[in-house]
């Protein structure tokens, strides 16, 4: 493997995402539509990279492999479980370790890189 490059994610068009489903609704709030750009994803499926973006909602984490975000645009609330509340914004990073459970709250469209590792 060599190194991957993601270039201008800032800068893709809605056409450049799969759309996902809207995850399940938390506490009657709306859920977001999720959409995701897959870069680079390992034959062994150990490791992902790519760009994802949520429109404005709230929703429960899902993934529990550890991920390392850069956030691009945009801005939202990480709620973890034990009850500590994280703000991100453009230029913001983060890395979450495994199993870092918790609810999102998008209230600009988020837009990030990011890594996931199994």
């Amino acid at each position: 493997m060599g190194i991957v490059h993601i270039v201008r994610p800032g800068q893709l068009s809605a056409l450049d995402f799969e759309r996902g489903s809207s995850p399940a609704p938390v506490d009657g709030q709306p859920s977001p539509k999720l959409a995701t750009h897959e870069v680079f994803a390992a034959p062994d499926g150990r490791v992902q990279t790519g760009v994802w973006e949520a429109s404005p909602g709230t929703f429960r984490r899902a993934i529990v492999d550890a991920e390392f975000s850069h956030f691009i645009s945009g801005h939202a609330t990480f709620r973890a479980d034990d009850g500590t509340t994280y703000e991100f914004r453009g230029g913001s990073a983060a890395y979450f370790p495994p199993n870092s459970m918790g609810v999102w709250t998008i209230h600009e469209t988020l837009r990030k890189t990011y890594c996931i590792w199994r």
